[in-house]
C-alpha cells in the first residue's frame, strides 16, 4: 500500500530541485533587470536636468580643480623640506618655525602659484609650517587660492634614506603610487606622493654592503659610516677610542677592555656625556666638559672655582677676575704679581722687587725703580748685591688624551682663545674660535615707489545739462553719458577685485615700473612682488596693481550747457518721443549740480617686507683632558735669566737670595 502510493506521487526530491532551479533563474533576471531600470532613471534625470546647457558633465572639471590644488600643495612641500636644514629646524620639542608662500618666493625657493581661475594664490595665507615633535618634525602646509584653503601634513626626520637631512617619512601603505611609498593621509586632504630612493643606505646585503651615502664599501666602512663603532668589537673588528679600526693591542690601550660605545663631552640622542663619558645633568656637562670659570653659560653662573654658584655670589667672585700665572714666563709671556701681561722690565720690577741691583741688563735703584747707570751708581754705590733666583721643573706628569673638540656653541665674541703647552701641567683645557656672518634676527624693510595717480581734489556747482554728468580731469572738462557717476573710483580699494560701477575690473599683473593712471584707466597699488628678489632685494621688487577702465563714456566737451564735444560731435543720447525712438543730443532742462575735479598727483606707494639681520657671530670649540699624576717637582738656584734652563722647561718660582 505505502509502495504503491509512493510509486504515483513520484519522488519529492527532484520536484524540490526544478522550483529551486526557477527561484534562482528568477533572482537572476531581477538582478539584470534593476540596475538597467536605475540607471535609465538617472540618465533621464540627468538629461533633464542638463537641458539647455551646453555642459553637463562637471566631474572633469572638479578633478582638474582638484588636481591643480594638489600640485600646488605638492610644489610648496617639495620646496620647503630642502630649506629645512639642522640650523633652521625648530630644537625644542613644541616649538614651531613658519615661512608665508611670500617668504617663499623672496627666498628663491618657489615661482608665484596660479590656481584653477588664473589667479595668484593668497601669498600670506598660504604657508609652511614645521614643529618639533618628540623624535620627528612634523610639516604642515597650507594653501589658500581664490577657492578654497586647504592642508595636508607630512612627516619628516632624518632616515637612513635621506638624500638631505630631513626627508619625509615613507610607509609600506601603497595609495596607487608606483613606488608604494606615500604621504600620511589626513582626511579630506589632498595627497602627494613621492618615491623611493634607487640607492640603499645603511644596509646589509648578504656580503654587499652600502655606507649612509649609498655607496657600496666594506664591511669594515659600514660599520665605521653606519654604526659609528667607538670602543667596540663588531663582527671580529676592533674600533678603537674614536670609532677607527684597530689592531687589539691599540684596542685595549685605548678603550681599557670597555666594550660600550663611548661618548665624551658631546650632547647625543637627548643625553648630555663629561668628559669621563658618563651621561650627566646641563650643569656638569658644561662644568666638566668646559671649565668655565667666571662664565655666564646658558643662564648658568659660574664662580672662579668653576662650579655652579649665585648671580650674587659670581658678580663677587669674578668683579676681579683671578689671574691664571703669577710672577711666571710662560708661553713668550710675562705674568706680573697681579696676574697681568706685562713688559720684561715691569715684570722684574713687580715679582723681584730689584733694589741696587742690574738684572738682565736693566739697572735699579735704590727704590726699585728702572734708573740710568750714573743713576744706579749713585744712589747704590757699594750697595750692589748679587742675587740666585729659583727655577722648578715638573718632570714625570701624565695626562689623559685629549677629548675630542666639541662642537662649535655660540659664544661671547670677547671670549679668548686658550691654547696652552702640552707639556705644562696646568694645560687641562683648550678653546678655540669661530667667527662668521650669519643671521642674527629679521626687522622691517620698505621699499618705497612714486606714481602719478587720479584723485579728487575739490569740486564746483555750476549750471549744467540735466540729461548728463560732469567731471573736470586735468583742467579739462568732460560729460558722462551714463547716470552713474565718476565719482565711483573713490570707492575702490585694494581688496576689491572686482567691477565697482562703470569702472571694468580687468585683473591684477605684476609691473617692474608703476603704471600711470588716465581719464579713463586706474590702477590700484595691491602689494610688494617679491618673487625677483633673494632674502633681501637689491633693487625695488615689482609691484602687484589691479587694473580698471572707465565704460561710463567720457566726451570731452566746451562747458556744462553744451550738448556737442569740443569737436562739435552731438554727445549721444536716446529719447522717446511718441512711440518711436529717436536719436538726439539734447540738454533737457538746465539745473546746478556738483562737478567733481580730478587732477594727477604724485603718490608714493610703500610695501615692507620682514628680512633676515646678519651680523657677526662668533662660536667656541673646546677640549679638555686630565692630570692623572702631577710627576716629580724639583727646584735649582741659578742665575737671572739662565736660558739654558728657561728653555729646557725651568721656570721662574719668583723666589730669590742673596749669593
Amino acid at each position: 500500500m505505502y509502495t504503491e502510493e509512493y510509486e504515483k506521487r513520484g519522488f519529492p526530491i527532484k520536484g524540490f530541485f526544478i522550483k529551486l532551479l526557477l527561484v534562482i533563474i528568477i533572482v537572476l533576471l531581477l538582478l539584470w533587470l534593476v540596475p538597467k531600470l536605475f540607471t535609465s532613471k538617472a540618465d533621464s534625470k540627468s538629461s533633464s536636468s542638463c537641458s539647455g546647457s551646453d555642459t553637463c558633465d562637471t566631474s572633469s572639471i572638479r578633478a582638474l580643480t582638484s588636481q591643480i590644488f594638489a600640485d600646488n600643495l605638492e610644489r610648496m612641500r617639495d620646496a620647503a623640506i630642502p630649506y629645512y636644514t639642522a640650523e633652521r629646524l625648530p630644537k625644542q620639542v613644541g616649538e614651531s618655525v613658519q615661512m608665508t608662500l611670500s617668504d617663499m618666493i623672496g627666498k628663491k625657493l618657489i615661482v608665484p602659484l596660479i590656481d584653477q581661475n588664473g589667479k595668484a594664490v593668497d601669498v600670506e595665507k598660504s604657508y609652511v609650517k614645521v614643529t618639533k615633535m618628540d623624535d620627528e618634525y612634523l610639516l604642515k602646509v597650507n594653501l589658500k587660492d581664490s577657492e578654497d584653503e586647504d592642508y595636508i601634513l607630512v612627516h619628516l626626520g632624518c632616515y637612513a634614506y635621506c638624500d638631505s637631512y630631513v626627508c619625509q617619512k615613507q610607509t609600506s601603505t601603497s595609495v596607487g603610487t608606483k613606488s608604494g611609498v606615500t604621504n600620511p593621509v589626513v582626511p579630506g586632504k589632498p595627497t602627494v606622493s613621492t618615491t623611493t630612493p634607487s640607492n640603499p643606505k645603511c644596509v646589509a646585503n648578504g656580503n654587499k654592503y652600502y655606507d649612509r651615502n649609498g655607496n657600496r664599501v666594506s664591511e669594515v666602512d659600514y660599520l665605521k659610516s653606519c654604526q659609528a663603532p667607538k670602543c667596540q668589537i663588531v663582527n671580529g673588528y676592533y674600533f678603537g677610542y674614536n670609532g677607527n679600526s684597530v689592531t687589539k693591542s691599540r684596542y685595549e690601550s685605548e678603550c681599557k677592555g670597555s666594550t660600550t660605545p663611548t661618548y665624551t663631552c658631546t650632547y647625543r640622542n637627548g643625553k648630555y656625556y663629561d668628559r669621563k663619558g658618563k651621561v650627566v645633568s646641563h650643569v656638569d656637562y658644561i662644568i666638566s666638559c668646559m671649565a668655565p670659570k667666571c662664565e655666564i653659560v646658558d643662564g648658568y653662573y659660574f664662580g672662579k672655582y668653576g662650579d655652579k654658584v649665585t648671580k650674587s655670589t659670581y658678580e663677587r667672585q669674578c668683579e676681579d677676575d683671578t689671574p691664571t700665572y703669577t710672577c711666571t714666563y710662560r708661553n713668550g709671556k710675562y705674568y706680573d704679581r697681579k696676574g697681568n701681561v706685562v713688559s720684561h722690565v715691569d715684570y722684574i720690577i713687580s715679582c723681584m722687587a730689584p733694589k741696587c741691583e742690574i738684572v738682565d741688563g736693566y739697572y735699579f735703584g735704590k727704590y726699585g725703580d728702572k734708573v740710568s747707570k750714573s743713576t744706579y751708581e749713585k744712589e747704590c754705590g757699594s750697595q750692589k748685591v748679587e742675587y740666585l733666583y729659583e727655577y722648578e721643573k715638573t718632570t714625570g706628569a701624565r695626562f689623559s688624551s685629549w677629548t675630542n673638540w666639541s662642537a662649535w656653541d655660540k659664544t661671547n665674541c670677547s671670549t679668548q682663545e686658550i691654547n696652552c703647552n702640552d707639556s705644562d701641567p696646568s694645560c687641562l683645557f683648550k678653546l678655540q674660535m669661530l667667527t662668521r656672518k650669519e643671521k642674527i634676527g629679521t626687522y622691517q624693510k620698505t621699499y618705497a615707489k612714486t606714481r602719478e595717480v587720479q584723485k579728487q581734489t575739490g569740486s564746483y556747482n555750476l549750471k549744467s545739462c540735466a540729461n548728463y554728468n560732469y567731471v573736470e580731469i586735468n583742467s579739462k572738462l568732460y560729460a558722462t553719458t551714463t547716470t552713474t557717476t565718476y565719482t565711483t573710483i573713490e570707492t575702490i580699494t585694494s581688496t576689491t577685485s572686482k567691477s565697482v560701477g562703470t569702472w571694468k575690473f580687468n585683473g591684477r599683473a605684476s609691473y617692474s615700473n608703476p603704471p600711470r593712471d588716465t581719464e579713463s584707466t586706474h590702477y590700484k597699488f595691491v602689494g610688494a612682488d617679491y618673487s625677483y628678489c633673494g632674502e633681501t632685494c637689491t633693487t625695488l621688487p615689482n609691484y602687484y596693481y589691479d587694473s580698471y577702465t572707465y565704460t561710463g563714456g567720457l566726451a570731452n566737451v566746451s562747458s556744462t550747457t553744451s550738448s556737442t564735444t569740443t569737436s562739435g560731435t552731438p554727445l549721444s543720447e536716446t529719447h522717446l518721443v511718441g512711440q518711436t525712438t529717436s536719436y538726439a543730443a539734447s540738454c533737457g532742462e538746465y539745473v546746478y549740480k556738483t562737478i567733481p575735479i580730478y587732477g594727477t598727483i604724485t603718490v608714493t606707494e610703500k610695501a615692507t617686507r620682514t628680512e633676515p639681520l646678519y651680523g657677526e657671530v662668533c662660536y667656541k670649540s673646546t677640549k679638555s683632558r686630565e692630570l692623572i699624576s702631577k710627576g716629580t717637582t724639583q727646584t735649582k738656584w741659578s742665575y737671572y735669566n739662565n736660558t739654558s734652563l728657561l728653555n729646557d722647561g725651568w721656570v721662574y718660582t719668583g723666589r730669590r737670595k742673596v749669593k
